[in-house]
């Protein structure tokens, strides 16, 4: 019995080694993702690089707002990417409003490895971007896509903006982690915690949350408790709608909103 429990000790201990050590591989699936991303840009955009604070050069789609529109910076889910969000959420835009859809390190080609201090960085450098650019703060809105939520959600804090979109948002990585593996000990083993509920109460701006009512990968009930903690944000559950398979139910509910944004 006693070289039993010591057998399962040891082997509970080298599976946790083995997930602490390969998580991001696990939560940064897109990095397998080819450079011909950069090939053909979607209709209106252009391919631009971002530069980062250590030194990196990252690509990105960017169209820029005609007078009196708003610039979206977007930030893509793990295991997507940049031309994937624009593919649909292009589709919420206005006629003068602009875009620029970043793409991680590590991430279409793109050099560098992918860790949240890595990504904050390259939000920081897309704002960057787009302040060269001429455009104010009151003009740019923030979004993103399940993962891509914590990396905007950080960069909210960065400026007076006009606004935060958070689709598919989760209260931070560890608590995602929880309810797909709650007999793991998630908020010691992952590094990397994106801990958007600590933040948005203080992002500036009016704040969306669109969240699919049956979403099996981050429930629906993330993006509730965020809502609770944000009292004056707009929360839209998409009914019928899972995590990967909402843009159809989102688009109109971000055209109305950032229609309507003042």
């Amino acid at each position: 019995m006693r070289n039993f429990i010591l057998s399962l000790f040891l082997t509970i201990g080298l599976v946790l080694l083995m997930l602490f050590a390969l998580q991001r591989t696990m939560i940064y699936p897109g990095t397998s993702r080819d450079a011909s991303d950069w090939s053909a840009p979607p209709a209106g955009y252009e391919v631009v690089q971002l530069a980062t604070e250590d030194e990196l050069r990252l690509k990105a789609f960017f169209r820029p707002a005609r007078e009196g529109g708003k610039t979206l910076i977007f930030f893509h889910g793990n295991g997507d990417s940049a031309r994937n969000s624009a593919s649909w959420v292009d589709g919420a835009l206005g006629p003068d409003d602009g875009a620029l859809f970043v793409s991680y390190r590590g991430y279409a080609g793109n050099p560098g490895a992918p860790s949240e201090e890595g990504l904050k960085r390259d939000a920081r450098a897309a704002l960057r971007f787009v302040r060269k650019q001429g455009v104010d703060d009151g003009d740019i809105v923030i979004g993103g896509f399940s993962i891509g939520t914590g990396v905007a959600s950080r960069l909210a804090l960065d400026g007076k903006f006009a606004g935060l979109i958070l689709i598919a948002a989760f209260t931070s990585l560890p608590d995602a982690a929880s309810a797909a593996f709650p007999f793991l000990p998630n908020k010691l083993l992952l590094r990397d915690k994106f801990t958007t509920k600590g933040r948005i109460a203080k992002a500036s701006g009016k704040v969306l949350l669109i969240h699919g009512a049956n979403d099996g990968i981050v429930p629906a009930s993330h993006s509730e408790r965020l809502a609770r903690l944000r009292p004056d944000a707009t929360f839209v559950r998409i009914e019928g709608a899972g995590h990967n398979d909402i843009a159809a139910g989102a688009l109109p509910v971000m055209a109305d909103w950032l229609a309507n944004l003042d």
